[in-house]
């Protein structure tokens, strides 16, 4: 037995929430066994390579996309579509009648801003599911297995006809629970058996090859942070891996720092499933942040951790683009643009925050960029090495609060752009002050990225 699976093993007794409400035993175990091989050495590569950011790394959560007059600014290339409306149990509420009225909105508004759609499927209508009297936040028996999978593959097959061409990924599921290892509650995500699930992937997998070949299944998405990895390793147990185009999973975890450990652990628990070649994406992350919209609760989390001020959850959302490129996630959804409480927004769209804008910077900083590597040598001061060609450049952090800091002499620095400023030369004394939002430092008078 590997070590990732002794550990999942371990972690079967923990009892997680919706969130993976972590016990601290679990954390520390996890933590020393997994994350610090990565980090022996304080170090962040990307184990494919140094790979220029594409635009296909942005994904975002627009929840109010469909309607919305306040289209985000920010931009992005692939919107996660999920709502009640456009779940199987929004979309068919009774067995024949289907209301497509939500999701063609949604559809038609992408295309007119030119971005690509990932469904994500589920969850069961009551007419179909195996417990339709099973009461779960999401709606009665939304979260169960359906009876017949008849009407499992023909939600499948009438949503890809209808959408051939326009919906490019489609994902199994939004965080399963798994009777192989989870025990039985009834939460808003799935209460059957990876192995029930993985029979739905593969008749999803084979009605999407029949109907439209191009377009790609993504796994269900295990939550959240490395208590999750045993329901993505049931779900691989059960087969998993042989109707997954790409691997899903929702990256929560605080702080951001956090984020290169459980890559790490995701990627080698999908190599030992001879998967090393499939992309994982982290379909679902993000922050909970004081909002003037709706009080701001963390309650019971502890992968949340705390509710962020605006300025901290600016920073947090800059650092956890900024590491999950860097440990080679190939995509990252935010959520969310426009949902109270973890919104980049006010007003559903109508402001952008801080969060907002220093998302819409770090893009800018990241996209079409190379990260060679992001290294601290006290889990303190953090330091990437970026370049665009023959340009180079750095990002530079302090976790705790604020340090004056010297830039070092090689660098031959000329000026560092804030997070949620403008340029400002670097003096001849080489000091700078370092916070905990990230500052890019570039060795010449030349603007980085684009908008």
């Amino acid at each position: 037995m590997t070590l990732v699976e002794l550990l999942i093993l371990a972690g079967n007794r923990v009892r997680c929430g919706l969130r993976s409400k972590i016990k601290p035993v679990w954390g520390l175990v996890v933590w020393l066994a997994l994350v610090m091989p990565a980090w022996a050495q304080m170090l962040v590569v990307n184990p494919s390579g140094a790979h220029p950011v594409p635009d296909s790394y942005f994904g975002m959560h627009v929840r109010w996309g469909a309607t919305t007059p306040y289209w985000p600014a920010a931009r992005f290339h692939t919107w996660r579509v999920i709502t009640g409306e456009t779940t199987w149990y929004g979309l068919e509420p009774q067995q024949g009648m289907w209301r497509f009225e939500s999701l063609d909105n949604a559809v038609a508004r992408a295309q007119a801003h030119g971005v690509e759609v990932m469904l994500t499927l589920g969850q069961t209508p009551p007419w179909a599911a195996a417990r339709p009297h099973e009461k779960v936040p999401n709606g009665w028996g939304a979260s169960a297995e359906p009876k017949n999978m008849a009407d499992w593959e023909n939600y499948i097959r009438t949503v890809a006809t209808r959408y051939k061409g326009k919906i490019k990924y489609y994902e199994l599921w939004n965080e399963p629970r798994f009777r192989e290892i989870d025990p039985y509650r009834a939460v808003a995500g799935f209460t059957g058996t990876a192995k029930q699930m993985v029979e739905m992937g593969a008749i999803a997998k084979r009605v999407l090859n029949e109907v439209d070949p191009e377009a790609m299944l993504i796994s269900p998405a295990a939550d959240s942070g490395l208590p999750g990895l045993k329901r993505l390793k049931a779900w691989l147990d059960a087969g998993g891996g042989k109707v997954s185009d790409v691997i899903a999973y929702h990256i929560y975890v605080t702080p951001p720092e956090q984020i290169p450990g459980v890559v790490h652990a995701l990627r080698n628990l999908v190599n030992q499933y001879g998967l090393s070649g499939v992309e994982i994406w982290n379909t679902e992350s993000g922050f909970v942040v004081e909002s003037p919209d709706r009080e701001a609760k963390v309650t019971g989390s502890e992968v949340f951790g705390e509710v962020l001020n605006v300025e901290k959850g600016a920073a947090y959302a800059s650092r956890a683009l900024i590491l999950g490129a860097a440990s080679g996630l190939d995509r990252f959804f935010w959520y969310s643009w426009d949902i109270p409480t973890m919104a980049l927004t006010e007003g559903k769209g109508r402001t952008i925050t801080l969060a907002g804008n220093a998302y819409i910077k770090t893009e800018r900083w990241l996209r079409g960029a190379a990260i060679n590597e992001c290294r601290t040598a006290d889990d303190k001061l953090w330091i990437c090495t970026m370049n665009r060609g023959e340009r180079k450049a750095r990002l530079v952090w302090n976790t705790t609060g604020t340090r004056n800091w010297m830039v070092p002499a090689q660098w031959q620095a000329r000026q560092y752009e804030t997070l949620l400023g403008g340029m400002t030369n670097v003096d001849q004394s080489g000091r700078i002050r370092v916070d905990e939002a990230p500052l890019l430092i570039v060795s010449d008078d030349l603007a980085w990225g684009t908008p």
